[in-house]
């Protein structure tokens, strides 16, 4: 337990009944109440808040997708080609290395 120092002045015991109070230990048949934390029951406040703030986000949700510049179908279309192109590219790259490694290591190891 942590102790607090307190500077002793003339004439200033309650500082020092203070002091002494916060460094006491409870007694072996003290009894010391503790604060208890609440418990979160599922209340149909707790419901109604949940739903009122599910709504709320749908609401800003639908808002914010109207604000979202779409591309057209010739942009998207396009966009599509390209990432097939690239795909294509690197998987035949990618087969081609693992082939000549797989040749190498059979040469190495025989």
């Amino acid at each position: 337990m942590k102790k607090i120092k307190v500077k002793e002045k003339s004439g200033d015991k309650g500082q020092e009944l203070a002091a002494k109070e916060l460094t006491r230990k409870p007694g072996k048949n003290q009894v010391v109440k503790l604060k208890s934390k609440k418990s979160k029951s599922f209340a149909l406040g707790n419901l109604k808040e949940y739903w009122n703030r599910s709504v709320q986000f749908i609401k800003e949700a639908w808002i914010e997708l109207k604000k979202v510049a779409w591309p057209s179908q010739k942009e998207t279309l396009g966009a599509t080609a390209v990432v097939l192109v690239l795909v294509i590219l690197v998987s035949a790259y990618l087969g081609l290395v693992d082939m000549l490694l797989t040749r190498l290591m059979k040469v190495i190891i025989g």
